[in-house]
This record gives structure tokens, sequence and C-alpha cells, in this order.
């Protein structure tokens, strides 16, 4: 009986820790305005992604990702290459790196850049951990904004991130152990 009850904790705690959501939304809040080296606490960086940890170590990688928006773009969808949402032939976007660990820690290098067929044109991007940027170029001029993160960034995730397998084990396992105690199940032994 023991035996059964140990094998159903640990099913039920594998089951647990492998059913994690396949899309995720994040919100970045809180930067350092590059420009004037003023906290900004309300500025937020917005977006969602998707993928799947196919060999179950643990973390997403750029080969798992099956989706990524962030600040108004989409960067895949049915196909991994160009900027999904734009049929301009001038726009490009790219995925440099990506990694999500299924425990909270999120990173990613993207960007995007364009010209129309005369002399101005765009670009952007986020590295995580590092700094947000746009701007723009042409006869006219040029601009550009940037966002440093800070050690005050925050991240919040939705799902929240999950607790690790192995830790994901142990209540299962320890309340069936209680409960096989308690019914005599198993005795604690004693050597004198």
């Amino acid at each position: 009986m023991i035996k059964r009850l140990l094998f159903a904790a640990a099913a039920a705690a594998t089951v647990c820790a492998t059913a994690r959501a396949e899309t995720w939304s994040f919100t970045y809040q809180g930067f350092t305005d590059a420009t004037t080296g003023i906290f900004a606490p309300d500025m937020r960086l917005t977006g969602r992604f998707g993928g799947q940890d196919k060999n179950g170590d643990g973390v997403i990688t750029l080969k798992e990702l099956t989706y990524m928006y962030a600040a108004g773009q989409e960067y895949l969808g049915s196909w991994r290459d160009g900027c999904v949402d734009s049929t301009s032939q001038y726009l490009k976007c790219s995925i440099v790196s990506f990694s999500f660990k299924l425990t909270g820690q999120l990173a990613f290098d993207i960007g995007y850049e364009g010209n129309d067929e005369f002399s101005s044109g765009w670009y952007g991007g986020i590295i995580t951990g590092d700094r947000i940027y746009n701007g723009a170029y042409g006869p006219v001029g040029e601009w550009e904004r940037r966002y440093l993160w800070s050690d005050r960034t925050t991240l919040t995730l939705d799902p929240a991130p999950v607790p690790e397998p192995s830790i994901a084990l142990l209540l299962p396992l320890g309340m069936a152990v209680l409960a096989a105690r308690r019914r005599g199940w198993v005795t604690r032994s004693t050597k004198k």
C-alpha cells in the first residue's frame, strides 16, 4: 500500500511540474531615461511570448520559441523570419537571442530596422538587462530615444513562474510519508 501511495504522489508531482503554460505575458516596469538620467517608475515594456520546453531542461530557448511580441511588434508567427504583422519589404526584424527559465528568468535581444526607397529609416530594439531603444533618420534630421534597465526595474510574468520540479516533488512525497507513518505503515527505526 505504501508503494502505491508513494507512486501516486510522485506521479501527481510530475504532472504538476510538467503542466506549464505555453504562453506568457511579461511587463518590465521602471527604467532610467538615458538622456536625462531620471528614473521613470511608470515607464513600462510589455509583451507576450510562447514556447515549449521540448527537451525538458527547464529552459525555453530560441529554437523552442514559437511566438514573440514586444513593444508593439510581432517577431515570430507561422514563419521564423521577418516582422510578422508587416507586409513592408523594407522592414526587417530579428531575434538575436532568447532564453526563458521556467522559474522566471527572461532574457532576450530583439530588434527591427527599416528604410524607405529614399534616405529615411527607422530602427529599434530591446536588450533585456541593458536597454530599450528606437529612432529614425532622414533628410530632415534624426532622433533616438533610449531607456536603460536599473536595479529598480521589475519583471512581472503571467502566469507566475512555478517552482523547480524537484521542489514540486517534495510536498506530495512528504505528505505521503506523513500519511503512511500516521497509519502505521512506516515506522521509525531506532538503533541503540
